[in-house]
């Protein structure tokens, strides 16, 4: 079953999500209750002394490297900058991120490591440059910074800021990890604990629901959600469509909201991304659904990213592709390149080419090796297939199977980055949402491999066929493409 028809069954009492017309938390909760909504969340003392110093690393960086560059581009503007203007301009620059909250942990974020990302930074500059002007007018009477060398000063923190941040955490510090109380069971409920379940920085401690569905264990009911999130530390309350009421859900959320963060899976979901935006009508929030972006130009501007990019991939791996030939030959016999008819954008067919991982003939096979088959719907993937060779099953491992298919890029037949491309019969039985994957070319790399490879299941491949199509971007392209060698390393779901 698709869950748009999990969705659907549930029409007479699904959990929807919280309304605009709740009241702030003062307003719902009991008299009685007094337990004080807390600030916002502070990061460990730690983490932030480690932040501190980070930012005072590349913020000191920045400033020279901005002074140093605008004397090289204009001497005039620069004009007699010395150490004390850097001292201020770098005073400057932290007092700003301290005003900005980037010493705080924010509450609307379940995995907040992007809050430090370069657009965060960038609107901490402005207030940097005046602090740093108004700070150089004020102790040295007119001093000698201007407009200019303020922002020449602090634009190099864009980059600096988040490299250094991210460069310290990862070296020195201790992941945070976010304790989940899911509000539901169920299909939806199973979808998101597992996705949480691959990110290191989550962990769900257990789910509350009135009907918990057949198999699923519960810490309580509605009712018992503030005694559950108390009881074990919680950090987030997720809502995923739980077996109540409207009313009922409602009820449990009022007496919790200023306790604990909360988030909830809207109605639909398959149809949104990170595209897109809340509306406010008078007082009423809409959700709008956005349009597919990949318009003649962003084509255009993507084609010609595959064509550069392929084509200096295929001169780097040209000595790999030998070695990984005479190994392939000397393991089993049979050609070393793996032809095979596949799906392509508009439903076209073309023949992708892979390094041989199987036995010769092993297509003919699969009937045989059915009972391997760990995926749902109609696609095939199994961990142990018996008809996979010593040599390709180290191919599989680590990707290197894919190489070849740098030539379909050149041809055309596919992206470097979209929907992995299937065999024609496994694309016959697609449906719902996974047939937007045929709006665009199929790639070498694309969200399935970033977020799960072989472990994710049928409905999950669906939605995020759905989701890059929907929300393509050439920066998210770049960001899948730096996420892929990562995954590749950790060996995650290749098989």
């Amino acid at each position: 079953m698709t869950s748009e028809a999990i969705l659907a069954s549930r029409t007479t009492s699904p959990a929807m999500p919280v309304p605009a017309d709740i009241a702030p938390p003062s307003a719902v909760l009991p008299l009685n209750n007094t337990r004080p909504a807390p600030a916002a969340p502070e990061l460990g003392q730690r983490h932030r002394y480690l932040l501190r110093i980070a930012d005072v690393v590349a913020l000191t960086a920045s400033a020279a490297l901005g002074a140093t560059a605008l004397n090289l581009v204009s001497p005039v503007r620069a004009g007699n900058l010395g150490l004390r203007d850097l001292v201020v301009t770098v005073l400057a620059m932290v007092v700003a991120l301290h005003l900005h909250g980037l010493y705080r942990r924010p509450a609307s974020r379940l995995r907040p490591s992007g809050w430090w990302r370069p657009t965060v930074i960038a609107r901490c500059l402005p207030t940097a440059a005046l602090l740093a002007l108004g700070a150089d007018a004020l102790l040295f009477h007119g001093g000698r910074m201007t407009l200019t060398s303020a922002v020449a000063m602090t634009l190099p923190a864009v980059a600096l800021v988040p490299f250094g941040r991210g460069l310290m955490v990862r070296m020195f510090d201790t992941p945070t990890v976010t304790r989940i109380v899911v509000v539901g069971t169920g299909p939806i409920s199973d979808r998101l604990t597992a996705r949480l379940s691959r990110c290191a920085d989550t962990i769900v401690v257990g789910h509350v629901d009135d009907n918990p569905a057949r198999g699923s264990s519960v810490l309580g009911g509605l009712s018992d959600l503030p005694d559950v999130c108390a009881d074990h530390r919680a950090d987030r309350v997720i809502v995923a469509f739980p077996n109540a009421t409207d009313q009922d859900t409602l009820d449990a959320l009022r007496l919790l909201l200023g306790q604990v963060p909360v988030s909830v899976i809207p109605r639909f979901f398959e149809l949104h991304n990170w595209r897109s935006e809340v509306e406010e009508l008078h007082g009423l929030a809409l959700m709008h659904v956005p349009a597919a972006s990949l318009g003649l130009s962003a084509r255009t501007l993507k084609r010609a990213m595959d064509i550069t990019l392929a084509s200096c991939a295929l001169a780097v791996v040209a000595p790999i592709w030998l070695v990984i030939a005479v190994a392939i030959r000397l393991d089993s016999p049979g050609p070393v390149f793996f032809r095979q008819e596949r799906i392509g954008r508009a439903g076209k067919p073309f023949q992708i080419f892979k390094f041989r991982t199987m036995t010769d003939g092993a297509a003919a096979q699969l009937d045989a090796v059915a009972q391997h088959n760990k995926v749902d719907g109609p696609l095939f993937k199994a961990e142990h297939d018996p008809r996979v060779t010593r040599v390709g099953g180290l191919l599989r491992r680590t990707s290197l199977d894919e190489l070849p298919q740098f030539l379909n890029v050149v041809l055309g037949d596919m992206s470097l980055v979209g929907p992995r491309p299937l065999p024609t019969d496994m694309a016959d039985g697609l449906d719902g949402a996974a047939l937007t994957r045929l709006d665009v070319c199929p790639g070498i790399t694309g969200l399935w491999q970033v977020c799960g490879r072989s472990d994710l299941n049928y409905a999950d491949l669906q939605h995020l066929d759905s989701v890059y199509v929907r929300s393509w971007s050439l920066l998210w392209d770049l960001r899948i493409m730096l996420q892929t060698p990562r995954v590749v390393f950790e060996r995650k779901g290749a098989y």
